[in-house]
């Protein structure tokens, strides 16, 4: 009995694997920014959330979005030159901020944001201009008020995140 799927080539396994690290990153900052939005605005009833409570979600975020991005790469064998320095970047900026004082989260946050733009680079093309106009406002904002920041690191949460997934989905319908 003869199979009328199609054989699973290198290039078709590698692209499977790209799609799915894309969503499960996708759903990460989706959930992240959402999360992140709902405490954020819940700060505002319940004083008791601290920005350093928010600061510990950031860190854990920028971790598990290096361990989403690593993990499949290390487990297909691929070379790590092409891997490394994104899962890298999101876990030193995620070390960072458990380190840095409290004033400094923002300049982390945002140096992470640029560095995963420009390593993005032309592969999610609207998602990379995303994180790198973050970058660029949050180190340029002479806003120093913590809560409306969090809440423009929310925001890109939920769009840089629906985006991932859809550009996930997308990719994942045959071509017509």
């Amino acid at each position: 009995m003869t199979s009328l799927a199609a054989p699973m080539t290198p290039a078709v396994t590698t692209a499977r694997r790209a799609r799915r690290v894309q969503t499960v990153r996708g759903a990460l900052l989706l959930a992240f920014g959402l999360v992140l939005g709902g405490l954020v605005l819940l700060a505002f009833r319940v004083p008791h959330i601290t920005v350093s409570t928010l600061v510990l979600l950031l860190s854990g975020f920028l971790i598990l979005d290096a361990l989403a991005a690593a993990v499949p790469a290390v487990q297909a064998r691929e070379p790590w030159p092409g891997w490394v320095p994104q899962p890298l970047a999101s876990l030193a900026a995620g070390l960072l901020m458990l380190v840095v004082p409290y004033s400094r989260w923002v300049g982390v946050f945002a140096v992470w944001a640029i560095v995963s733009a420009l390593l993005d680079g032309s592969k999610r093309l609207v998602v990379s201009i995303l994180s790198l106009a973050l970058g660029i406002i949050l180190l340029a904002s002479p806003l120093r008020d913590h809560a409306l920041l969090l809440l423009a690191v929310s925001a890109y949460g939920v769009i840089a995140g629906a985006l991932r997934l859809f550009i996930a989905g997308r990719a994942s319908r045959p071509a017509r």
